[in-house]
């Protein structure tokens, strides 16, 4: 049996932030501005620390710093994270004190110290849950869930990277959505649950274009191309591996050319196109050589490798693994070193050298012993196991074939495991999805039901104003009548009036009519008076 033991680069985003970069707004502000490109020599960058005051821009810088030289001088590094912490608890400025010890926590992620990296992260978490920071919150809660990704404690890694999904959606910021969005992808992907991997990996995808953003397309077109790669589904794999590599082009980012180009040598391989997998797989490793990466170098030689052993071209395919193999050994990759001696074993078990076989299998087995890696440990078992078998030594046959089929039962276990863990994973999520669901409903029904009595109450009122104002308006038109029919009483009483007072004038008039002819008629009382005198003598 054959080490085919052909390497893929899954690509993926973490959502670690990079505040020192932004502009400080503190009034304390220091004048000196930093130019970039910042200095290499640490000579210099120490000059350029010892002109900066000591306040809360000075933080911001070593910050800035940090994360400048957190790949090229992880060491440097880590003294500026170290030098942002101390000034910012001597300025009691706690939102660069957050930011250092998130830093101090990608130190330690990057490291491999998982515990060392969640005791700052939950450090800062805490000053950022103080301060109300929201941003600063989820980007912390999602650096969380790369320590637990990391360890492979899947249902605490999504846990916190859900929760860094729920907050970053709440503030719209759809760079960092798209992050999380990879990042959960990648976890389901490493748990072999496809469809939710592709749901989120499209997802990150979708948003990636909504922000016209080329290098976060790329990087998850990469991502669905492994997912397909892993089903085997050879034309999807392709389809999206070819369009990463084109975009990665544009971008001139060479790290993830050389790793499209193996991947494409991968999926060749698999469906058995030789001369296209040794045609990808060496202008990968050309990339590599460009760019200096000997990891990448190591993985290259030994996929070239393993084309040739298809071929049957043993003497170029033992030169190809040799190389790898010197390679790997210049590295530490004790994985990388376990496989190659694998391959070896195979490549003279199949030549007929089957004492250097052997040799090579038990190397192999050392290093799996130490390494716990079950899939490959199952691997050189079954190898050895032929081997022995075919070399008579049947005894020795039977052992290690007996050993190969607990391994294999161990690694069928673990997938079980893993399957049973994505259930479980699953219920919680449907679990709380459904709490959350019920709880969203009954808020719905709260909100619809309060919603309704302000609508009621507002009918209330409309209805109370529209009768209000009917009521003024019959009142009125009651006042208005009332004022009309006292109008017409007081016209009919002034003609009523006038005609009394014209019959008056004509009885007065009439008496006084008569009372003039009367006088007229009779004589006057000094005529009577002088006639009765006249008469008495």
């Amino acid at each position: 049996m054959k080490f085919l033991w052909s390497i893929f680069i899954l690509i993926f985003l973490f959502s670690c932030g990079e505040e020192g970069k932004k502009k400080n707004n503190n009034p304390a502000q220091s004048s000196v501005k930093i130019k970039y490109p910042l200095p290499k020599s640490e000579d210099s960058l120490l000059a350029l620390l010892k002109i900066l005051p000591e306040d809360t821009n000075k933080v911001n810088v070593l910050n800035g710093l940090a994360w400048e030289y957190k790949f090229s001088k992880p060491d440097t590094s880590l003294l500026i994270i170290n030098n942002a912490i101390a000034l910012a608890k001597k300025t009691g400025f706690k939102k660069g004190l957050a930011t250092a010890l998130r830093n101090k926590g990608g130190f330690n992620l990057d490291k491999g110290n998982y515990v060392d990296a969640l005791k700052y992260y939950f450090q800062s978490l805490k000053i950022a849950e103080e301060l109300g920071d929201k941003n600063r919150i989820a980007i912390t809660l999602g650096s969380i869930g790369i320590v637990y990704f990391s360890e492979a404690d899947y249902p605490k890694a999504l846990d916190y990277y859900f929760r860094a999904l729920k907050m970053k959606e709440e503030l719209g910021d759809k760079n960092e959505i798209a992050k999380t969005l990879g990042n959960i992808g990648v976890v389901y992907k490493d748990q072999a649950d496809y469809p939710k991997a592709l749901d989120y990996f499209f997802r990150a995808l979708k948003m990636a274009e909504e922000l016209k953003d080329k290098n976060r397309i790329a990087i998850q077109l990469g991502n669905i191309g492994v997912v397909y790669k892993d089903q085997a589904d050879h034309p999807k794999a392709l389809d999206y591996f070819f369009r990463a590599l084109k975009m990665d082009e544009e971008l001139g980012d060479k790290n993830r050319i050389a790793s499209q180009l193996g991947n494409i040598g991968i999926v060749y391989m698999e469906q058995a196109d030789y001369p296209k997998a040794l045609d990808y797989y060496f202008r990968a490793l050309k990339m590599a050589e460009e760019l200096k990466d000997k990891n990448r170098i190591a993985i290259q030689l030994s996929n070239i490798g393993n084309v040739y052993y298809s071929q049957a071209d043993y003497p170029k395919a033992l030169d190809y693994y040799l190389m790898g193999l010197q390679m790997a050994e210049e590295l530490g990759d004790k994985n990388g070193i376990a496989a190659d001696f694998g391959n070896i074993g195979s490549l003279y078990t199949k030549t007929g050298k089957f004492n250097e076989a052997e040799d090579y299998f038990k190397r192999s087995l050392a290093l799996c012993d130490t390494l716990k890696t079950l899939d490959l440990t199952k691997q050189v078992e079954q190898s050895l196991s032929q081997l022995y078998d075919t070399t008579g030594r049947y005894q020795l046959a039977l052992e290690h074939y007996k050993k190969y089929i607990a391994a294999r039962d161990s690694v069928a276990n673990d997938q079980n495991t893993k399957k049973q863990t994505r259930m479980e994973m699953q219920y919680d999520f449907d679990k709380k999805s459904s709490a959350d669901s019920i709880r969203n409903s009954e808020q719905n029904k709260q909100e619809v039901l309060k919603h309704n009595q302000e609508i009621q109450q507002q009918k209330i009122y409309s209805y109370g104003g529209a009768l209000g104002f009917a009521l003024m308006l019959v009142v009125a038109g009651v006042s208005f009548r009332a004022y009309r029919n006292k109008q017409k009483a007081n016209e009919i009483i002034s003609q009523q009036k006038l005609l009394v007072e014209m019959k008056q004038k004509e009885v007065i008039d009439s008496i006084n009519y008569a009372r003039r002819i009367q006088n007229a008629l009779l004589p006057g009382e000094n005529f009577i008076q002088n006639a009765l005198n006249k008469l008495g003598r």
